[in-house]
């Protein structure tokens, strides 16, 4: 079927998926993690007897006749999954900065902004308040770090945390953008139990500016040499995502200027141009495949009301697999499905339930398609109480 625009269906924007798009969903999820566990010792009979007395799936719903030729479809999938994964690299080179628009995580603005904000210090700022000073209150404030995606391979990207900082209240963007970087700097405490590396140690943030057009970050000098040049480049994106994420105000090109008069952030990325996130369908060159965004690390749930996990992830078929635990001994598992495969970015959550008192750690996971390890995960401890 197609809409007045010669548009197919399935691509309009207020699409929704129906029973048999949710069912062959399902299945594809089922048959990736079924085949995760196949060696290659095994015999073909073996596994196609193994396929035909699956059990139900995760949702109660048993396999249907027509399992044949969704099975052909998703090694159809797999095949064009393959094509992805041999692309799916970090690039060398910063993406070029598009015209300023709405993106994902950013509040898209209903008009163009006009004027500018500007916020300065005659002293650099850094460290995390414990409180706010008087007059100040505490924001939620959108803060993106470099940390291990949790592979075999030690492969680092971008994640989000939403961290307490003190503002004035009605604070400008330009001081929500600059507390946020401030918090980016300097890799919050938390950071050593997540595994955050630190590429600005001893960075401050001196001014942010913001215009309709570009956001300028102040730096005090151009960032310290020994990194890897991936490192490198994630460094300069944290700060471009956590800028344009406080602000708020799509993704607006981020311009840096550096006190010392270094021409080059770590030598390599000049100041003479902007900087901007990639486009929506290469976000996996800078995000991690996995992100828990609830519950938030080391929060404090209410014994009474269900657990709810919830997160983003750019995953080959949207396949995600989570395990709680409470100590040494697993609690729960189980797989779901994101709303998006990659290389677009999905969410997911999951239900745990009502769970006793006591801490616990939720670990969400990718399996490989290849060998079935492990190719990317986080896990987010929290306290039920």
């Amino acid at each position: 079927m197609r809409h007045a625009n010669d548009q197919p269906e399935f691509l309009h924007p207020d699409y929704e998926p129906g029973e048999l798009d949710r069912m062959e969903g399902q299945l594809r999820h089922a048959l990736a993690v079924e085949a995760s566990r196949i060696h290659p010792a095994d015999r073909i009979d073996e596994v196609l007897r193994t396929a035909h007395e699956a059990g139900p799936t995760s949702d109660g719903v048993r396999p249907r006749r027509w399992l044949g030729p969704v099975s052909v479809a998703a090694t159809v999938a797999l095949i064009a999954g393959g094509a992805w994964a041999a692309t799916h690299r970090s690039a060398d080179q910063l993406v070029p900065a598009p015209p300023a628009s709405s993106g994902p995580g950013l509040s898209a603005t209903t008009g163009q902004p006009t004027g500018s904000s500007t916020v300065s210090s005659g002293t650099p700022t850094s460290g995390t308040p414990t409180a706010p000073p008087a007059g100040l209150t505490t924001a939620s404030l959108p803060v993106y770090f470099v940390g291990p995606i949790g592979d075999s391979k030690g492969t680092h990207k971008l994640f989000r945390e939403f961290l307490p900082g003190a503002l004035h209240r009605g604070a400008s963007p330009a001081e929500r953008a600059k507390a946020a970087l401030v918090l980016a700097v300097d890799a919050y405490p938390g950071g050593s139990t997540a595994g955050y590396l630190q590429p600005w140690s001893g960075q401050t943030i001196a001014d942010v500016t913001v215009t309709d057009r570009t956001i300028t970050v102040a730096l005090a000098n151009g960032g310290a040499s020994g990194l890897s040049a991936e490192t490198q480049r994630l460094a300069v994106q944290e700060l471009v995502w956590t800028a344009q994420a406080a602000v708020g105000k799509g993704t607006i090109p981020v311009r840096f200027a550096v006190a010392d008069g270094s021409a080059a952030l770590f030598g390599r990325f000049p100041t003479s141009r902007t900087y901007n996130r990639p486009g929506s369908d290469q976000l996996f060159q800078d995000l991690a495949p996995v992100w828990v965004t609830t519950p938030g690390r080391g929060q404090v749930l209410p014994v009474s009301k269900p657990v709810h996990v919830q997160g983003q992830a750019i995953v080959f078929e949207g396949a995600v697999s989570w395990q709680l635990t409470r100590g040494q001994t697993q609690v729960k598992a189980g797989h779901t499905t994101a709303t998006a495969g990659a290389p677009a970015q999905g969410s997911y959550s999951v239900d745990l339930g009502l769970l006793t008192p006591g801490d616990y750690t939720v670990r969400v996971f990718e399996v490989s398609m290849a060998d079935g390890s492990v190719a990317a995960q986080e896990a987010v401890g929290f306290t039920v109480r």
